[in-house]
Formats: C-alpha cells, sequence, structure tokens
C-alpha cells in the first residue's frame, strides 16, 4: 500500500477482501489522532468465544485519510467460552489484555477496562492522573539501530516504570503505541503523579544493553507529561488530549523532561 491510492481502487481492495476475511469495512478516518501510528495495527478480540485478529491500516486516497479494518478469526484457535472453565476464561482475557512485545497493559486495556476506571473517578470526584511517556528520537534510534533493537528497548522502558506501577485498576503502565507509554494512577493528581515518575526517571538507567546480533549500549531519554482530573478532565479522551499538547511541547524544547505544565 506505498502507492498513491484513489478511493476506486479502496473500494475494489475492500470488496476483494471480503472473500478472504470475516468482516472488512472502510470509513473516513477522524482527525486529530495524536500520536497514532499510521502503519498497520494489529490487535486481539475476544468475541463471543473465539479470538479475532484485527487489522487496523490508515489509508490516503484523493487527499482524504480512509480507516481500512479488516477482521478474522485465529486458525486454530477457536474457543467457546462454555467448554472453557471460569480459570481459562479468565487468562484468556488477561492475555488479551496485555502487549505482546512488553508484558504491559495494552491499548485494549487502556481505553476499556481503565478508560471505564477513571470516568468513575470523574463521577466520584475522585483524584486521578496519567501521564504519556515517549522515547526522545524514536525513529532517529529505529532507523540507527533497527527494529529488533527498538524492540529490546522498548522492553526495558517498559519493565523500568512497570517496577512501580503494576497494581490493576490503580497503577498501571500500558504500551498506547509503537515508542509511546501511557502510566496511569489513581488517588493522586498530576503534580503528584509527575513528582513521583521525576524520581524514578532520575534513578533509572539512560541507556540499554541490547543483544540481538551484535551486543550494543543504546542510550536514551524520555518525555513525561501528566494531566489529572483537576484540570478539568471527565476521562481518558479529555487527559490524553492534555498530556499530549504538554508532550509535544516538551519534545520541541529537547525531550528529557517530566512535567505537567503548559
Amino acid at each position: 500500500m506505498d502507492r498513491e491510492w484513489t478511493e476506486q481502487d479502496l473500494h475494489t481492495f475492500v470488496r476483494n477482501a471480503q472473500a478472504v476475511f470475516e468482516e472488512v469495512s472502510l470509513t473516513p478516518a477522524q482527525p486529530g489522532t495524536g500520536w497514532q501510528d499510521e502503519g498497520l495495527q494489529v490487535d486481539y478480540e475476544l468475541r463471543g468465544g473465539r479470538v479475532d485478529c484485527v487489522l487496523h491500516r490508515s489509508i490516503q486516497a484523493d487527499g482524504k485519510m480512509w480507516q481500512l479494518q479488516m477482521t478474522a478469526p485465529l486458525a486454530g484457535n477457536v474457543l467457546p467460552e462454555e467448554r472453557m472453565t471460569p480459570r481459562e476464561r479468565e487468562l484468556c482475557r488477561d492475555d488479551l489484555s496485555h502487549d505482546f512485545l512488553t508484558g504491559v497493559y495494552n491499548r485494549r486495556y487502556l481505553e476499556t477496562v481503565f478508560a471505564e476506571v477513571l470516568a468513575e473517578c470523574a463521577a466520584q470526584g475522585r483524584s486521578a492522573a496519567v501521564a504519556l511517556v515517549m522515547l526522545d528520537d524514536g525513529q532517529k534510534l529505529r532507523d540507527s539501530y533497527g527494529q529488533p533493537v527498538m524492540d529490546q528497548l522498548h522492553c526495558f522502558v517498559a519493565n523500568q516504570w512497570r517496577k512501580s506501577f503494576d497494581t490493576p485498576e490503580k497503577r498501571v503502565v500500558c504500551r498506547l503505541t509503537g515508542s509511546v507509554f501511557v502510566v496511569g494512577c489513581l488517588d493522586v493528581t498530576a503534580s503528584q503523579l509527575a513528582q513521583e515518575m521525576q524520581v524514578l526517571y532520575n534513578a533509572m538507567p539512560r541507556e540499554c544493553i541490547t543483544t540481538t546480533g551484535m551486543m550494543r549500549r543504546i542510550q536514551y531519554t524520555l518525555s513525561c507529561a501528566a494531566a489529572g482530573m483537576e484540570d478539568g478532565c471527565t476521562g481518558w479522551k479529555d487527559l490524553y488530549e492534555i498530556c499530549d499538547r504538554r508532550l509535544r511541547t516538551l519534545q520541541a524544547a529537547g525531550g528529557d523532561a517530566v512535567s505537567c505544565a503548559g
């Protein structure tokens, strides 16, 4: 899909793909996608007792952005819930809530389970805060060292934060996409979360030893932008938009910082 597409090309592709995929949809992309990756995204969802693979891709055609989604069941992974024990169902759903690479929670968990928790906090007047965490110069690192090395770096960064944020629905770290993570915490303000993260970041190693191919020491820095319910937020979407704006400001200033200002 690297060539220039027309809307007619896309609709033809959708018709042809329906012979292979169970569900295929093409809709205009919503504006304001923020840090979301425009490459191929893969999700796994439990639907009606089976595991489905859902492919997402943003494509530009005739000057417009379109969102293509294709769904198919995983071969050999039909899992009728009526045949599963309660523990098996719990483990299956738990696997679907975690990022397959880093092991931290994934975007699905963030936008369903934790988003509901944040909405409840807002309704109850309870404090909560989240922070976007992004590798500085992630694309430059990827171009210099390759994706396998970046995968190890993502795992390393995720584990650094998971040491302190690993309590389901209370203190969590999620991989949102690519080199962007989300730290979420209940019963704290943005300022308190930023202060805690600054202490952790100050003590965090600034290099990762990777073992893919030739052993390397990869130096890195992070930008972390926090927002809380006290910023007038009513849920995850509001928190994300404020964090996104603050993160862009941090990166424009050179990154390597933790902040809740802006």
